[in-house]
């Protein structure tokens, strides 16, 4: 029996490989009328933005729901920091601005904690903080170059 799970694990990766593939190669295929038919391509391995995304709202989507389901106002099962910094990353893809207070209300703690955890993102170099040059008093996230790249990363690896 554990010959047969040792197989079909192999197969699954194999079909997971070929996809990433065939999605690659998709997004290569430019229709002569217009480049933005196709979805832009992101540097590791070709993974087009639209599929970055995708991964990433179900990821967060997922995050989400497990600590809907374990936690019970311990914080035990919230991953606070991480679904900021992943929600910044897909308002980024998605050519989106968000502010600070955005990111820390929609992170279901504390105001004060969100804010002191995305002051220690921006101070680690993971995110960005810009003001708005209309309103002083708004705050724009971003995620750096290093923390797209690594997200893209962890994103990619996902089956």
């Amino acid at each position: 029996m554990d010959e047969v799970r040792y197989e079909i694990a192999a197969i699954k990766l194999v079909l997971a490989q070929a996809t990433e593939k065939m999605e690659a190669l998709n997004g290569l295929i430019v229709s002569s009328d217009s480049e933005e038919t196709a979805p832009p391509l992101h540097p590791i391995n070709g993974i087009g933005t639209a599929e970055l995304t995708r991964r990433a709202e179900k990821l967060l989507k997922w995050n989400r729901f497990k600590t809907d389901m374990f936690d019970f106002g311990s914080g035990l099962f919230a991953d606070s920091c991480w679904n900021m910094c992943l929600d910044t990353y897909i308002c980024d893809l998605k050519g989106k601005k968000i502010t600070v207070s955005s990111i820390a209300h929609g992170s279901g703690i504390p105001m004060t904690t969100a804010m002191r955890y995305i002051n220690v993102m921006a101070e680690e170099g993971l995110l960005h903080k810009t003001p708005n040059p209309s309103d002083n008093r708004m705050i724009f996230l971003s995620t750096s170059a290093a923390c797209k790249d690594k997200i893209s990363i962890l994103l990619r690896h996902l089956i």
